[in-house]
């Protein structure tokens, strides 16, 4: 029987979101250090310092989504939508390694050419689900597209990135996202 593995995946995803968020340079001994594990250890789960990157970045942007997009597809009227908005400050505080990831590195700072091909093509479409839940979301709501990604995405992000990733986005700034949301898509309160 083999050895339980000490360190897995996830944990050293987390900690390569962590050091990349904060402006760390991230190499497979910086990461050892910070996650505590060996450099083999990490050789043996990842083949590059870009693969490490790469997937820290898709797992951030799909744990998102995985909040993000249910809430939108979810949200039958204007007013419901306020809670799809309201999941980018509170996910970023219950992620804060992966949204400091998220506000401080575009994709093209992580998934450039040196990332492995198949990183790229899947960041390529990684956001299609969600512009089209956002689209629909207009259409069965009546108001257009640039008005729900503006409320849905560029108020809320734009309030959590003032934080991120220095610190997770305070309560307090729901409110204002929640104020936000209404007057963009003009909803009384």
């Amino acid at each position: 029987m083999g050895r339980h593995a000490r360190f897995d995946r996830e944990e050293l995803l987390l900690a390569a979101a962590g050091e990349a968020a904060i402006g760390r340079p991230v190499t497979i001994q910086s990461l050892a250090v910070a996650s505590g594990a060996s450099v083999g250890s990490i050789y043996h789960r990842f083949e590059s310092r870009e693969e490490i990157l790469g997937q820290a970045w898709l797992k951030a942007v799909r744990s998102f989504q995985s909040e993000f997009v249910p809430a939108v597809d979810g949200a039958s009227t204007v007013r419901d939508g306020l809670q799809a908005a309201l999941t980018v400050p509170r996910w970023s505080r219950d992620n804060p390694a992966l949204a400091g990831l998220l506000a401080s590195r575009r994709q093209e700072d992580i998934l450039d050419e040196s990332a492995p091909a198949n990183l790229r093509r899947e960041a390529a479409g990684i956001n299609r689900l969600a512009i089209k839940v956002v689209a629909t979301f207009a259409d069965r709501v009546r108001r257009n597209e640039l008005q729900c990604q503006t409320a849905l995405i560029g108020m809320p992000y734009g309030a959590v990135r003032m934080f991120l990733p220095k610190a997770p986005p305070p309560a307090e700034i729901d409110d204002m996202i929640a104020a936000a949301y209404r007057a963009v898509m003009k909803v009384e309160a």
